[in-house]
């Protein structure tokens, strides 16, 4: 990773905001960017979850957002009025490529990163998301990927069957592990247990609340839970998930496996029953539903967050170990 001097960005159209990060996450998926361990290659602008104060708007603009205000900014770049953007589905959106993003390829190339001094947001009314000035811009980082993972992993199913027997598988997908057994844990009325081989993130996990069960090694089956959210990123912890849903279950993962040839035990499956949920997650529409339970004080990803870090210090820190970093620039003047 290095530094790079750029052109500061401008605004050039409507519906456009100039941003300044304040708040940049790491999400889980970045440590296996910058280690080779994806499909992505350099070079291109890192960071993809923030929050920031904007800068300036387009004219067009300026009677919904002011300067300095504090938005979260999705990371899946969308443009709101295409056919998928209305359906609720702006991952898919129609009017830009596929998979388009802040900080990874091929999308940073054009739109950039987060680990910036400002970004240019475009299709700024869909893209960004006003937060409260009491709400900790620490906390909140991740509310674009990892934390709204927590939603698609658990917070859709407890929404309408809050008893639920709740299994949370943590591994590589570190934080986003935790956010959703804090999740389940706050949302759910049933059993939730966090799963983990890791001793530090089970011990975080404890001091939240969460019941927890810790082994150096995955077994077959952590027991029959009516939802299962895996995210350990391993084939011993995806196994142990997949034989861990009870008959009917729901089974959920935050998990990217970079092969188009995976297994399951479909036969068991099969005799069970089950619903298998596999998915990018939906950005901007699960952003609102988390950020509600955030500002209402149901839900505190705060103490998820490990370490935290200057904007000088971002190249050191980006490739040091911790579950959950942040980096933070100071506020505009």
């Amino acid at each position: 990773m290095e530094w790079e001097e750029v052109p500061s960005p401008k605004i050039t159209g409507k519906n456009q905001a100039l941003v300044r990060p304040i708040a940049i996450a790491r999400c889980d998926l970045d440590i296996g960017i910058v280690t080779g361990r994806t499909l992505f290659r350099p070079p291109f602008p890192l960071g993809h979850e923030f929050v920031g104060e904007i800068i300036s708007v387009s004219d067009d603009l300026s009677d919904r957002f002011t300067t300095k205000q504090r938005v979260a900014v999705s990371f899946q770049i969308s443009c709101g009025t295409c056919p998928s953007c209305l359906a609720a589905d702006s991952k898919s959106c129609t009017t830009l490529p596929p998979v388009t993003s802040f900080g990874m390829a091929p999308g940073a190339q054009i739109y950039g990163g987060a680990v910036a001094e400002s970004v240019l947001v475009p299709y700024a009314s869909q893209m960004l998301l006003p937060i409260k000035e009491s709400t900790n811009p620490v906390a909140v980082a991740s509310l674009s990927d990892n934390i709204a993972e927590a939603w698609k992993l658990a917070g859709k199913y407890l929404e309408t069957r809050p008893d639920s027997k709740v299994l949370v598988v943590g591994g590589q997908a570190a934080s986003i592990g935790l956010y959703t057994a804090l999740l389940a844990h706050r949302m759910g009325r049933g059993t939730v247990v966090y799963w983990d081989t890791d001793k530090a993130r089970i011990d975080l996990a404890s001091s939240l609340g969460i019941p927890c069960e810790y082994m150096e090694t995955y077994p077959k089956s952590a027991g029959k839970f009516d939802l299962v959210c895996e995210c350990a990123s391993t084939k011993e912890g995806w196994d142990m998930a997949m034989r861990s849903i009870a008959p009917n279950g729901v089974f959920t993962s935050a998990s990217i496996f970079w092969t188009n040839k995976w297994e399951i035990p479909y036969l068991e499956l099969y005799n069970a029953g089950a619903k298998l949920h596999i998915t990018r997650v939906d950005s901007r529409e699960y952003m609102t539903k988390i950020l509600s339970l955030v500002e209402s004080g149901i839900y505190d990803p705060g103490p998820i967050v490990t370490k935290v870090a200057s904007f000088s210090d971002a190249k050191d820190a980006w490739i040091e170990p911790s579950t959950k970093l942040v980096i933070t620039q100071s506020a505009i003047n």
